[in-house]
């Protein structure tokens, strides 16, 4: 079968019972226990968890999206930035362990994806928080995002992840063996031939050879990136790891080699987490294995009680809360400001999507006092500005600060599919909807907020009173309160660090 005639043949299906397509059928594909016996003959760790999230995605790109999942930047970055970025990312690291500031109780690894400027300085949404509660007894490992070199931070206990990925990136490739393409190519058969008996879909030829390509990298570079990743930790001793995205399979390794050191592993929620998240949930046969337990954290920090139900995965879930919410929240002039945008937040692959459905509401809403903005997902946010602008056809905003939450207080109603912005603007935009597509009931069966399925309906539904409004509980189940002391309480009992009441605010 031949790549484009198995997306034909996906689009076909999707035409047809794409609404029948849940994750748990697309799961049957790994519900098979010989996957587990594809593993690195030198460290054991599973080759599975490497590709599953790649793989799973390729089908869903074909049946629901009809275009790549990415899930990267789409800006091009020239050559001269990553060589200059990569060469002050190697001397920072060296001065940071020559100067013994690298010690600490707790390990987070973050991205940069999360970065704003705060008062003239670099705060990371994503990580910052919890690495300031005790910043002297914490130390970040960030991943860069679009290779931007950042200065002056207000948390500067701070290592690079970028030299340490390059130097493994190199040494898988010198390691390559026949033995590991065999391994791969074996491997990639497999699961495409279950796809194909299970779904009536596989990747086709050009994808299954960058899948094979993908898995016999990853295999002939376990024993160097365990060996590096046992080293820094060796040098930070951490009691915990609070890794992002720590269940997605390319962290396994990390996980393998902390759990080898008898340091606990811990996931904290970057996003939204659904019964449809490839990510988090998992079939029988991998989510009883110990072999594959092994590869995942054993604890998840999520936002509140609501999202500790919607997955399966084999994970001790804590409520801790949101800690960049509840600061927004804190220093929020509720009430003050003109609420009377809709705001649409793309999800970083259909952008056309809104903006066809801005196009279609924004003169109707008009009429009512209301404007319509579109706010671009961050992998998109640059190459959207360069393409538009400000502004689309005069008329359409689009909101490109770097504050989500200055814009949903602004806001009247929000809304999008999948976006974590529309949970994050739950107690703070007056409506919510979600809009209703296969997408959406992929990963919420049932939608957790009021849904539309036409732009008339989305009208209507904004005029309604009522309407996309939730109760104080309900608000209260998505983000659990005093994320500062859960914090400290998980610390204490799950990881034997006692921190101080002190913090540092920003």
């Amino acid at each position: 079968m031949t790549l484009d005639n198995s997306r034909l043949r996906s689009r076909a299906i999707m035409s047809d019972d794409c609404a029948a397509l849940t994750l748990p059928a697309l799961l049957q594909v790994e519900d098979e226990s010989a996957l587990l016996d594809y593993a690195c003959a030198d460290t054991g760790i599973l080759l599975w968890p490497h590709l599953r999230t790649v793989f799973y995605r390729m089908a869903l790109a074909d049946f629901l999206y009809g275009a790549p999942l990415t899930g990267g930047s789409r800006t091009a970055v020239p050559l001269s930035r990553i060589a200059a970025y990569f060469i002050r990312a190697i001397w920072h690291n060296s001065v940071s362990h020559a100067m013994g500031r690298s010690a600490a109780d707790v390990c987070l690894i973050s991205s940069s994806v999360g970065h704003q400027i705060r008062q003239g300085r670099v705060f990371n949404r994503l990580s910052d928080h919890f690495a300031m509660q005790h910043t002297a007894r914490s130390i970040t490992i960030e991943e860069h995002f679009e290779w931007q070199w950042q200065q002056q931070r207000h948390n500067d206990r701070v290592l690079l992840h970028a030299p340490l990925q390059v130097a493994n990136t190199i040494g898988s490739r010198l390691a390559l063996r026949s033995r590991h393409r065999a391994i791969a190519s074996e491997l990639v058969a497999f699961v495409s031939e279950r796809a194909e008996n299970l779904l009536g879909w596989r990747p086709g030829p050009k994808r299954e050879a960058a899948l094979i390509d993908l898995a016999m990298r990853k295999l002939a570079g376990m024993p160097q990136q365990i060996l590096s990743y046992d080293k820094i930790l060796k040098k930070i001793q951490p009691k915990v790891i609070l890794v992002l995205g720590a269940s997605y399979g390319p962290a396994s390794t990390l996980i393998v080699a902390a759990r080898m050191r008898g340091i606990v592993t811990a996931e904290f929620q970057h996003g939204a987490i659904a019964p449809g998240h490839d990510g988090y949930n998992f079939a029988p046969t991998m989510r009883n294995s110990k072999q594959y337990q092994c590869s995942l954290p054993e604890h998840f920090l999520s936002y509140g009680a609501w999202w500790n139900g919607t997955i399966n995965a084999p994970i001790n879930m804590v409520a801790i809360g949101n800690p960049h919410r509840d600061q927004h929240l804190l220093r929020s002039t509720n009430g003050t400001e003109c609420r009377r945008s809709v705001l649409l937040l793309s999800d970083g692959i259909d952008f056309d999507l809104y903006l066809q459905l801005a196009r279609e509401i924004t003169a109707p809403l008009a009429a009512q006092g209301l404007r319509v903005m579109i706010r671009p997902h961050p992998v998109e946010r640059s190459a959207i500005k360069i393409k538009y602008g400000q502004c689309i056809d005069a008329s359409i905003e689009l909101d490109l600060r770097d504050d989500l939450y200055a814009s949903l207080r602004n806001s009247y109603a929000v809304v999008s599919e999948l976006s974590t912005g529309l949970f994050e603007a739950v107690g703070i935009a007056h409506k919510l909807f979600v809009w209703d597509t296969p997408k959406a009931r992929f990963c919420f069966p049932t939608l957790p907020f009021d849904g539309f399925t036409s732009a008339d309906t989305l009208i209507q539904l904004l005029q309604q009173d009522g309407a996309g409004e939730l109760s104080a509980a309900q608000v209260e189940a998505f983000w659990a309160t005093n994320w500062e002391a859960n914090y400290r309480e998980f610390l204490e009992a799950n990881c034997g660090v006692t921190m101080s009441m002190e913090s540092t605010h920003v």
